[in-house]
């Protein structure tokens, strides 16, 4: 070392305590005292050269030189431009470059064109006198293979003056490829190996970060598999998995490589759209991408469907990932709620029906547990001569500072949220109360007893007819006090516990109603598939039904009775469309025109002033026939 402690210059070999071995391409020669010059090497602040060096049996220079020549990282020294002066033999066992190609060659060729930004930045650092520690870059070796080294360099000065740089460099590839499988492992859905939400997150991070540079928009789009539950519960997980694989490759195959699809997790996929123009553009995509779903779809030796709904949320200004993918979840919901394989898009609105419809599930959850669910009974009556056959118990919501909350908003809510089957198994256990307490006071009243309808979800649960059992006993219930209503969605499940549990409700003499008939489900070899006692007629198809003849009402009261079935019209709500339908061979009818929802006692008080109960506006009516009374 020189007096001013910088680093002495000479054709040298030098180790430090970090591994870092260094040769300069070229130095000034040291002179002994005899004055002729010698080639010194450099250890640490000794020169060797000494008479101690020259004692020792086995040179500091040749132990350095073996060092230099076995190392297994390569060594190597660079000018100020970067131009290789001196590598080690190990650089033609990891790169497949030996001396005499490296040197005189710039290091940057050899630097793998992703890192060359990043190498260039690293040398200028060292050029302007900092080190470099344990940084990675990759390499391309002599036959065109990746190499990951992990190198440590040095700025070398002499006089203040640079003179090169020097450095070792370690071949960490197989290092590189753990972490590198590692990463992907962290990002990727292993069933799909399509990203997972963590990388769908942080790469729409960048894409809403790129937007806002170009005053650009991007679109979120999530889809969620229609019915998914169905595949795996009739065909098992492993071809639902199968199917999920089948859906995968085929969103990547319709998608463009910037619109690359995530799963999202369960049977939820998303991709982002950048550079959106308007929504028509979006609306292409998603139909695109419906359209492409309904394709069949090959999964083990046979031929699966599947539909989806999707939604699709712009970004607007403010917007985070977080907030985007969740009012494309919104959207997707709304989409599913109103038609299933369809799309919508997400607007404000929707956000306030979102947090209302979290604010009304608390609030049905705390009110099954207070007791504030209220019963009411709605007559269905003999178009014949107006007697009572039967009650529908219907759910009721009377909210202390809402009012009464309409039936259409928290039944389906419930149905989606899962409070329908507590909310389903309190309805029945008060049918049944009331049905046993009207039976013994008035044994000839309700030839049909009380009906409840009972969501497909909750007929599906193993321990449904084991409550069903019990709790006709807990209130001295008989089965012929109850009927089930179902509606037609229980034809589009193929649960065999849901079979069973019909089955079994049959046999246990519960009758069988199948409610909303017309409403899109039915087939005739579906209706012969449940042991039914009646049918309703939707709504809708009596709405449209006037004095003339209507073949669509008329098909369905057909039907009802070439299978048997007792017929009952729901919905009516004028004298006139009760005698329309009286004319067409309806039995029963229920509606708003014979009589609203009403409280057990209102209904009680009915019971009690006609026995049997008879609505007086249809006492001047026949009776029913024989036929129909034996349907009973």
């Amino acid at each position: 070392m020189t007096a001013g402690g910088r680093r002495q210059a000479a054709q040298v070999i030098r180790v430090t305590p970090g591994n870092v071995a260094r040769r300069a391409a070229s130095a000034p020669r040291s002179r002994p005292c005899d004055g002729e010059p010698t080639d010194n090497v450099a250890i640490g602040e000794k020169s060797v050269g000494s008479k101690e060096h020259e004692a020792s049996p086995v040179s500091s220079e040749d132990r350095l030189k073996r060092l230099f020549e076995r190392s297994n990282d390569m060594i190597f020294f660079l000018d100020p431009d970067g131009i290789v002066r001196l590598v080690n033999p190990a650089t033609e066992r990891i790169m497949g470059f030996g001396s005499g190609e490296a040197v005189g060659t710039n290091f940057m060729e050899f630097v793998a064109p992703a890192d060359h930004e990043r190498a260039g930045a690293l040398l200028a650092r060292l050029v302007a006198g900092a080190d470099v520690t344990n940084e990675e870059l990759g390499v391309v070796a002599k036959d065109g293979h990746r190499v990951f080294v992990e190198a440590s360099a040095r700025p070398v000065e002499v006089d203040g003056q640079l003179v090169g740089v020097e450095g070792i460099a370690r071949d960490v590839t197989e290092r590189h490829a753990l972490q590198e499988t590692l990463v992907h492992q962290a990002l990727h859905d292993p069933l799909t190996g399509l990203p997972n939400r963590t990388l769908f997150v942080d790469r729409l991070g960048q894409a809403l970060a790129r937007a806002e540079r170009r005053s650009s928009r991007v679109a979120v789009l999530l889809l969620d598999l229609n019915n998914f539950k169905l595949i795996n519960d009739s065909l098992g997980h492993v071809v639902g998995d199968e199917v999920l694989v089948a859906v995968a490759r085929r969103l990547d195959r319709e998608l463009r490589a910037s619109e690359s699809a995530t799963r999202l997790g369960g049977d939820e996929f998303a991709f982002a759209v950048e550079d959106v123009k308007t929504e028509t553009e979006l609306a292409a995509v998603a139909s695109r991408i419906l359209s492409a779903l309904a394709e069949p779809l090959a999964v083990d030796d046979r031929v699966a469907r599947v539909t989806a709904s999707l939604g699709i949320a712009l970004a607007e200004p403010g917007d985070d990932p977080v907030s985007l993918l969740r009012n494309a979840d919104i959207a997707m919901y709304q989409a599913k709620a109103q038609h299933q394989a369809a799309f919508d898009f997400f607007d404000r609105k929707m956000r306030a029906r979102t947090l209302r419809e979290l604010e009304l599930g608390a609030a049905l959850k705390d009110a099954l547990r207070a007791g504030e669910l209220a019963v009411h009974y709605q007559p269905i009556v003999s178009l014949g001569d107006g007697q009572v056959l039967a009650v529908e118990a219907l759910a009721r919501w009377p909210h202390p500072q809402w009012g009464w909350v309409q039936p259409t908003e928290f039944i389906p809510l419930a149905e989606r949220n899962g409070t329908i089957i507590p909310l389903g198994m309190w309805l029945l256990a008060e049918a049944a109360r009331q049905a046993a307490a009207w039976r013994k006071q008035y044994p000839d009243a309700l030839p049909l007893g009380v009906f409840v309808n009972v969501s497909p979800r909750q007929l599906s649960q193993p321990n449904f007819i084991p409550f069903l059992t019990k709790t006709l006993s807990d209130h001295d219930a008989s089965p012929s006090d109850i009927g089930i209503e179902i509606t037609e969605q229980v034809f589009t499940d193929t649960a065999a516990q849901l079979d069973e549990n019909l089955a079994a409700l049959t046999q246990m003499g519960i009758r069988l109603s199948l409610d909303d008939f017309g409403t899109g489900y039915s087939a005739l070899s579906s209706l012969m598939r449940f042991p039914l006692a009646a049918l309703k007629i939707d709504r809708s198809l009596i709405r449209d039904t006037d004095t003339d003849s209507d073949p669509i009402t008329t098909a369905a009261i057909s039907l009802a009775h070439g299978q048997d079935l007792l017929a009952i019209a729901e919905g009516v709500e004028t004298e006139e469309k009760a005698k329309h339908l009286r004319q067409l061979g309806c039995a029963a009818a229920q509606g708003y025109y014979f009589a609203r929802p009403q409280p057990a006692s209102e209904l009680t008080g009915l019971l009690e002033t006609h026995r049997p109960a008879r609505l007086p506006r249809f006492r001047r009516l026949a009776p029913l026939s024989a036929r129909d009374t034996a349907r009973f």
